[in-house]
């Protein structure tokens, strides 16, 4: 009788022991599992395009959760599930709950982003972001001397904190089809000496497509740039409608290999506003590239080799330029990108050519 009374309690203890690890409440029966999932186990997105996961957790009250991709290069995830495609491929977005084995995982497949149109006699018009815009400038830098009809040298002034001054020798044609705008140190003066060019009251157009293809700096310390001004955008009312500086890229970033964007807009006083973004480009290959900026009435979309970096509907800038703009390309340092080694000058930014589009129906405006 005793032992039989004693099985009768072992297998008591143990269906309870079994029950516990199943996650079954003695109290009321149910099935108490600790788990995560998304909500989707699998998701098509185009390069530049974002998308949110949510995931889903039960069993805990409160727990803290990472993020993770199996591929940063083809897509990143950040604080809250936003998933970013950068390149064509697959990648495996996992969220796990920390301090356990609990994961779940996304498999995001990103498709390459078609590039601009072009016609089939060329490039005189071409398609991006479903608008179909014309040709209402270029310059394809041949020849040895600088077309002075579209461009003029920027003032030779002294730009940023440092000793850097925009200096006329510094910009010229190489005669394989190329402008050169360069960046070199004077040891008599002790200056930088960097060189600009502007298209201001030759050519300015207000909305369109500005392309530019050329080469970046090839050492840190010092940035080039593609960008668009105008004497309006010292106006300190009515936000970025009256003029806005449009960077379309800035390349201060050799060390960590990234690009800017900037708007600025207000002056550049008490009331000036900003607005960027940095993304993650290498565009510091000494190869030539791409940098481009679609504007409308709504919104300045940017791309670097064809592909979307920043889209903004300028909500912040109260409106999108409303006025014509000039093209500037220019070489500059100051102490924000650190000091140029002078034993590495000199360097310089290669132009292969500048295009301007504007939607068909409107027109250049010059």
């Amino acid at each position: 009788m005793k032992t039989k009374i004693l099985f009768t309690i072992a297998a008591a203890l143990t269906a309870c022991v079994f029950l516990l690890s199943e996650g079954v409440s003695a109290a009321n029966g149910k099935t108490d599992k600790k788990s995560i999932r998304l909500d989707v186990g699998q998701a098509e997105i185009t390069e530049g395009d974002s998308i949110t996961l949510k995931p889903s957790i039960t069993g805990y009250k409160k727990c803290t959760i990472s993020w993770s991709s199996s591929d940063k290069t083809v897509a990143s995830v950040k604080k809250g599930g936003v998933v970013t495609a950068l390149k064509a491929g697959t990648a495996d977005i996992s969220v796990r709950i920390k301090g356990t084995a609990l994961k779940a995982v996304c498999r995001v497949t990103v498709a390459a982003k078609e590039p601009a149109q072009t016609d089939p006699d060329g490039y005189k018009t071409i398609v991006v972001d479903g608008k179909t815009l014309s040709l209402t400038f270029e310059d394809d830098f041949n020849g040895d001397t600088l077309d002075e009809t579209k461009w003029e040298r920027g003032p030779e002034q002294k730009r940023q904190d440092l000793n850097n001054y925009w200096d006329n020798s510094m910009s010229y044609l190489d005669g394989k089809g190329n402008l050169i705008i360069g960046m070199s140190y004077d040891r008599e003066t002790d200056r930088f000496l960097s060189g600009a060019v502007r298209s201001r009251g030759k050519f300015e157009q207000a909305y369109g497509y500005f392309e530019i293809r050329c080469t970046v700096n090839n050492v840190p310390g010092y940035w080039t740039a593609f960008w668009l001004m105008g004497d309006s955008v010292t106006d300190e009312t009515n936000g970025g409608r009256n003029g806005t500086e449009i960077d379309i890229i800035e390349t201060p970033y050799y060390n960590t290999k990234q690009v800017q964007n900037t708007l600025n807009w207000d002056g550049y006083g008490s009331c000036h506003k900003s607005s960027g973004n940095v993304s993650d480009i290498d565009v510091y290959d000494g190869e030539y590239h791409t940098f481009s900026l679609l504007w409308t009435e709504k919104e300045y979309v940017f791309y670097v080799d064809g592909k979307e970096s920043w889209r903004t509907d300028a909500a912040k800038a109260l409106g999108t330029c409303e006025v014509p703009l000039f093209i500037k390309i220019s070489s500059e340092t100051g102490s924000w990108t650190g000091i140029p080694d002078p034993e590495k000058l000199p360097d310089c930014m290669k132009v292969d050519y500048v295009r301007v589009y504007q939607e068909t129906e409107r027109g250049a405006l010059k």
